[in-house]
């Protein structure tokens, strides 16, 4: 009866593993570090959801390792290279994906941070909690045994809605655009993308300068070449994010970072991508265009070798 019953727990658990819940939203990703192997790296990017869907370096001539995973802050993306730049070799390029509101701090709880348990370094935890991570390393090892119930009830639902999934041929980019933009000024408590920050906004712009700036300095000593990179976004979406946007912001939050020997790309408005087919959202890049745009920025910092790059 023991051997059937974890035979049936082993297979059980092969399912909850497999599934996009398990994989992608309860871990948003991070399992993409637990099989992750390979030294000597070219390049890496950091960055949360828009640099995790901006770059994909599958079928290119280089060793190329995407850590950015969503929700993600910049102290997040310097504590996952902390932990992971002895995979990189001397010389290697560093992009530092920024989002639109990368100069602003940003809560996150126990929900967003139980990924990082899984392949960081405690120390390197922001808000670390032993009780949390023992929790989430024993529902990692062993989920159906340590949450049967929610296992079911996720994977049972994924599995019908695959069922009854009908395939959506137009996104509404307009209404994906405003929902992004209404996201945000909750989430920062921003009335007016065009209005003069707050005193707070300011207060948060000058620490988070000093996060990237520190990050910087981080590639630097170690001999990486760290660029940094805004990845394209939709127009829908940019006509929100206007030049007084941009100039307040990002270009703001960049001379107080004050390092002006590295390359920057800011690339929200990207000529030539502005197809509906670069993109699965107004803000998030579709493999079709993360495999362009990779070859874009990769041919920009000489690692493909004059391998054509150009935007059809």
């Amino acid at each position: 009866m023991r051997r059937i019953a974890r035979a049936f727990c082993n297979a059980a658990n092969r399912i909850v593993r497999r599934s996009h819940w398990y994989r992608n939203i309860y871990f948003c990703g991070a399992d993409k570090f637990w099989r992750f192997n390979t030294f000597n790296l070219d390049v890496a990017n950091t960055g949360s959801n828009s640099g995790k869907y901006a770059f994909n370096y599958d079928g290119l001539p280089v060793k190329g390792f995407n850590m950015a995973l969503g929700p993600q802050s910049l102290e997040h993306d310097f504590n996952i290279l902390k932990n992971y730049f002895s995979y990189l070799h001397e010389g290697a390029r560093i992009i530092i994906t920024l989002c639109p509101f990368s100069c602003l701090h940003s809560k996150y709880g126990a929900e967003a941070r139980r990924k990082y348990y899984t392949f960081l370094h405690p120390a390197t935890i922001d808000g670390f909690d032993d009780a949390e991570r023992m929790e989430v390393l024993r529902f990692m090892e062993n989920p159906f045994k340590a949450k049967p119930k929610m296992c079911i009830k996720f994977v049972v639902r994924e599995m019908i809605g695959k069922l009854l999934y009908r395939r959506v041929s137009e996104v509404d980019f307009s209404q994906s655009a405003q929902a992004f933009i209404d996201g945000w000024k909750k989430q920062f408590g921003i009335v007016d993308l065009d209005a003069p920050l707050s005193s707070q906004h300011v207060e948060q712009m000058e620490q988070r300068a000093g996060v990237l700036r520190d990050m910087i300095d981080f590639c630097t000593a170690r001999s990486f070449k760290p660029i940094l990179v805004i990845p394209p976004v939709h127009p829908a979406l940019s006509v929100f994010l206007t030049e007084k946007f941009r100039d307040r912001y990002i270009y703001d939050f960049l001379r107080k970072v004050n390092r002006p020997d590295v390359q920057f790309m800011d690339d929200m408005v990207l000529p030539g991508f502005e197809q509906d087919e670069y993109f699965i959202n107004a803000l998030f890049i579709s493999e079709l265009g993360a495999k362009r745009y990779t070859r874009i920025v990769l041919d920009r910092v000489g690692l493909l070798g004059g391998i054509d790059s150009e935007i059809r």
